[in-house]
């Protein structure tokens, strides 16, 4: 039954029963690990897929879906904690959207090594920068007023972010769309140390975008019929699951902990990308 199903995701291979499961367990566990950090981490599940031998376009175009599936369900309890920003949700998913439709539309028409291996040295920049800037605050607790104010670290927008968050929203849904990445992971460090959001907040604000950033990105795929619905079911429910049982769990986590986990999370997702940009 597994087999025939199996069968049937693939439009150029097999994929055994055993790899679908573990390809659901898989989705499983990194939803839950991105819904307590806002980052659905389609990093991760992208080079697994391919790994196996799934179609590079048709992983590309069930990474966005997925992407965007888990970023509902975790963005449901982010709501309720009211850790999404609507106003840098707007500023920052315009260009964005744009970006990553246009970057899905013609993915057939870039060299994905290339475009891999600046996700991947961007992905090194951020994580380094993360993690030492956590470090220094573990080390220095002297944002305690800050963090216990309900106003404090909800966006500073003002004319030059605005811009340089558009440029930057546009330039990463350009590429992610076009790898099959809504890129979350590279939003991250930008809304927390340009636009200067709490952490907590950052997150679910996050996963809003990636709902906007990943669906457009997903719809150029779809014009170009790059789309299997079972593999998308196989792998899309499960980090449904994942994602709003970490979410749930985001909203209580210390926020200058949860930013060096996101920093632990990319660097150790960094080599898979470089992997997959060169063998994938």
């Amino acid at each position: 039954m597994v087999d025939g199903l199996s069968n049937l995701v693939l439009f150029n291979g097999d994929l055994s029963g055993v790899e679908l499961i573990g390809l659901a367990i898989m989705s499983l566990i990194v939803g839950i690990v991105g819904g307590i950090v806002g980052i659905a981490l389609g990093v991760v599940r992208l080079p697994v897929m391919t790994a196996v031998g799934i179609d590079p376009l048709i992983a590309a175009s069930t990474n966005l879906f997925v992407s965007v599936l888990g970023s509902v369900a975790g963005s449901w309890p982010a709501i309720l904690q009211n850790r999404i920003v609507f106003r840098v949700v707007i500023v920052i998913g315009i260009p964005a959207i744009a970006g990553s439709f246009v970057g899905g539309l013609y993915a057939d028409l870039i060299s994905r090594t290339v475009l891999l291996t600046i996700v991947a040295l961007l992905l090194v920049w951020s994580s380094v920068m993360m993690i030492m800037r956590a470090v220094a605050e573990l080390r220095n607790r002297k944002r305690a007023r800050e963090e216990n104010d309900p106003a404090a670290g909800r966006g500073d927008l003002n004319a030059r972010t605005i811009t340089r968050e558009g440029f930057l929203g546009f330039d990463i849904g350009l590429i992610g769309g076009a790898v099959g990445l809504a890129l979350g992971v590279l939003r991250m460090p930008a809304l927390i140390h340009v636009l200067k959001m709490k952490p907590s907040l950052a997150a679910g604000t996050n996963l809003a975008l990636t709902i906007l950033v990943g669906s457009s990105g997903f719809a150029g795929h779809l014009l170009r019929g790059r789309v299997d619905w079972l593999l998308v079911a196989a792998i899309g429910i499960p980090a449904m699951i994942g994602m709003f049982v970490g979410s749930r769990m985001g909203g209580n986590v210390d926020p200058t902990k949860l930013r060096l986990g996101v920093g632990i999370v990319l660097l150790f997702v960094s080599p898979l990308v470089f992997f997959d940009a060169f063998f994938g």
